[in-house]
């Protein structure tokens, strides 16, 4: 009896025993996988640690890049202010008498002039007033992008710009033999902007829409309010805009090709000015064209009601 209680104690110390190995062999499997893991995830937060230490030294890299390149942004901005304050004077003025000059010839004061001299006096009389125009709308795109061409922000009615242009183009188009329309006028919408401005855009368009449009065309001018904007759109049938060139033609002294008819080139810088000024007013100009059909020029500028900040 004995004997079997003392084999029945051996038999579960043996048990136990093997039970406490093989705990103790999970056990130290579970360290070593603890271990690999421990490792695994050292070696990747250490892998982290060091490409967040590359992005924070690339930040900084590219942070005193951007820096330097403000720096010769605002150096290059003043050169360009003083050698357009060098141009007002050094170009503006002699281009004023050599004008002035010219005038009084014409005028023939100091004794009459054959038909040939008075032909080259008025090509002179052309070509400085061409320059006396460049030297001014490069001095206003400057102005514009240095923001320093304050605006006169107030209600401006929208029927009045467009009599006001439309004074000004009619002859230049009945002289083309193009036919200039307005539709949509309402008396009672206005933009909020200033309306020496607006009227300088509406005129711009209207000005390269009919240079752009041969004889026997058209160019009509839709108004289209909303609930915030007003949509001025400038229509005409002339020679149009490649798509390639679109986004193009507001870069200052871009021009898409020679105008119809023998018709003069402008300065190329008109469209650049306008969007400038447009987006200084809260708005924008966008353009749509199909080449040999015509294109549409958009001007967009907010309401009276939804007046914005002053900038």
């Amino acid at each position: 009896m004995e004997d079997d209680e003392e084999k029945l104690l051996q038999s579960v110390a043996l048990q136990n025993a093997n039970s406490i190995f093989l705990a103790r062999q999970r056990a130290e499997h579970e360290l070593v996988r603890t271990k690999e893991a421990l490792e695994a995830q050292t070696a990747a937060l250490a892998k982290a640690l060091a490409v967040t230490e590359a992005s924070l030294e690339e930040r900084d890299r590219a942070r005193a890049e951007a820096d330097r390149a403000r720096r010769v942004a605002q150096e290059a901005n003043e050169a360009k202010r003083r050698f357009l304050n060098m141009i007002s004077h050094e170009l503006r003025t002699p281009l004023g008498a050599i004008g002035g000059y010219a005038s009084l010839l014409v005028e023939e004061i100091n004794g009459s002039l054959s038909a040939e001299q008075r032909k080259f006096i008025t090509r002179i009389q052309h070509n400085q007033q061409h320059l006396l125009r460049l030297v001014n709308e490069l001095l206003d795109l400057a102005k514009i992008e240095s923001g320093n061409s304050p605006l006169n922000l107030s209600s401006v009615s929208v029927q009045r710009v467009l009599d006001s242009v439309y004074a000004m183009i009619d002859p230049q188009a009945r002289a083309s033999q193009i036919r200039l329309e307005v539709r949509g006028g309402d008396p009672s919408l206005s933009f909020y902007g200033d309306g020496d401005r607006v009227e300088q855009i509406v005129l711009n368009l209207l000005s390269n829409a009919v240079k752009f449009t041969s004889a026997g065309g058209s160019v009509t001018v839709t108004t289209i309010p909303s609930s915030d904007d007003i949509h001025l759109e400038v229509r005409d049938t002339g020679v149009g805009i490649p798509v390639e060139k679109l986004d193009a033609v507001f870069e200052p002294f871009f021009q898409v090709e020679e105008a119809p008819s023998g018709k003069p080139r402008g300065t190329g810088l008109g469209l650049a000015i306008s969007r400038e000024l447009a987006r200084a007013m809260r708005g924008d100009l966008t353009v749509k064209s199909v080449l040999g059909e015509g294109s549409t020029f958009t001007l967009c500028l907010p309401r009276e009601a939804a007046t914005p900040a002053t900038p």
